[in-house]
């Protein structure tokens, strides 16, 4: 991939031609920051000579555009080919993103800005332990009654999502792939990616979803043991009846788990541009029907839209929600008597 730079008054212009994926988005990504950081405050980004973008290119876009907002700058896409504009479209993009059919829509479009630092936060769960967290019944210790195949799904489904963040794998509309073998650090997470790399024929994300699931067990228990070993949760044993024994797991320090549904109420509720963790933990979220209970009934009806539209920007979370409706309309049908 190549990017092209030239102004047009006080816009700048990137032409990107080639592919925009895990090989490439991560020097895009400092490219971009480089020049938002460095002052550059109205970018519109030419993708008339862009033939492919990948999930990795989508969270360029996506940080890209939360930088700019966080500096009240403006970040524009113009002119992208029939194949960008697909993933773009069925991601939702446009909700968060201007994108325009030509140069001179999308450059009309910028305007003024100033400077505004960001602020960032460390991130101290991993994705699996954050779901997990969210599905917890805090007051009694126990997982909430969801549908038990969602949260297995979904469990699953962190692990390739952590993955993506961390650009070890990439994704776009028909297969995922490993981009990078280097480990993790975290041992489930690179237990995981060692189980991607030895099956070197390129498989779509459904198949990955499937074949994780099988696991869940093993990937709940990693993570609870995760949870507990950083002191955010503790496990208690009890009989009932005197023989059969039960796990809780109360809380021992609920700021994390108070920080999480605050971040992600707050998001929800704004018009905020997500962050790409964000936007992944509400894609499983949703997913699970875990979001309910951070909005009084009242508000339920008013961020129905704003989490469909958030949940949709990552390609691995639009692919479990398929896997689960389409899990949930099998389910339906065999349970209709025959007539």
């Amino acid at each position: 991939m190549t990017i092209n730079q030239r102004k047009e008054g006080d816009v700048t212009i990137l032409q990107v031609q080639g592919r925009l994926d895990a090989t490439s988005a991560p020097d895009a990504d400092k490219r971009l920051t480089a020049l938002i950081d460095g002052g550059c405050l109205r970018i519109v980004m030419d993708l008339s000579g862009l033939e492919y973008v990948s999930s990795a290119g989508l969270r360029v876009f996506l940080s890209s555009a939360k930088r700019m907002k966080q500096a009240k700058g403006k970040l524009a896409l113009a002119s992208p080919t029939p194949q960008v504009r697909q993933v773009l479209d069925m991601a939702g993009f446009s909700t968060f993103l201007p994108i325009f059919a030509t140069m001179a829509e999308a450059v009309g479009s910028c305007t003024s800005a100033e400077v505004e630092p960001a602020k960032a936060a460390p991130v101290k769960l991993t994705v699996a332990e954050e779901i997990f967290l969210l599905a917890l019944d805090n007051s009694r210790g126990v997982i909430k009654p969801v549908t038990p195949f969602a949260l297995d799904y979904a469990l699953g489904a962190a692990l390739l999502m952590e993955l993506e963040l961390c650009d070890r794998i990439d994704t776009d509309l028909e297969i995922l792939k490993v981009v990078s073998t280097a480990p993790v650090g975290d041992p489930l997470l690179d237990e995981t990616l060692l189980e991607l790399q030895q099956n070197t024929e390129a498989k779509p994300t459904s198949f990955w979803l499937e074949r994780l699931t099988i696991r869940t067990k093993h990937i709940e228990e990693r993570v609870l043991a995760q949870l507990i070993r950083k002191g955010i949760l503790k496990q208690e044993n009890r009989r009932i009846l005197w023989v059969f024994e039960i796990h809780r797991y109360p809380l021992i320090d609920d700021r994390e788990v108070k920080e999480v549904r605050a971040r992600l109420r707050e998001l929800i509720l704004g018009d905020d541009i997500p962050d790409p963790r964000d936007v992944v933990l509400i894609s499983l979220g949703n997913a699970c029907r875990l979001l309910d209970d951070l909005f009084t009934p009242e508000e339920k009806d008013r961020v129905r839209s704003r989490i469909a539209a958030l949940a949709r920007l990552d390609l691995i979370g639009d692919e479990l929600a398929k896997s689960i409706h389409e899990i949930e309309r099998s389910i339906a049908i065999t349970s209709i008597p025959n007539m």
